[in-house]
């Protein structure tokens, strides 16, 4: 991680919270705190992109992108074939 176009975030943790992080830090060699931070909040992005899919999945609302089935059709559709 580069710290030229960081910025700076100041949290407080729960001791329990701040334990683990210092072990996670050093289990996984990593060079600061910061590092594990910023694994755990991309972590977090991924968890919540996967919850998103998984909506959109259960929404039904698909695209066959091979045939466009399930995208809205318009006049000038006839154009192309």
């Amino acid at each position: 991680m580069t710290y030229d176009t960081a910025q700076r975030v100041t949290v407080s943790l729960p001791p329990n919270l701040a334990t683990y992080l210092d072990e996670y830090q050093k289990s996984h060699q990593l060079s600061s705190r910061s590092e594990a931070v910023v694994q755990a909040i991309q972590a977090l992005r991924e968890k919540q992109l996967a919850e998103d899919y998984a909506e959109y999945a259960r929404s039904g609302e698909f695209v066959d992108l091979e045939t466009g089935d399930g995208m809205e059709s318009s006049e000038d559709d006839n154009l192309w074939t």
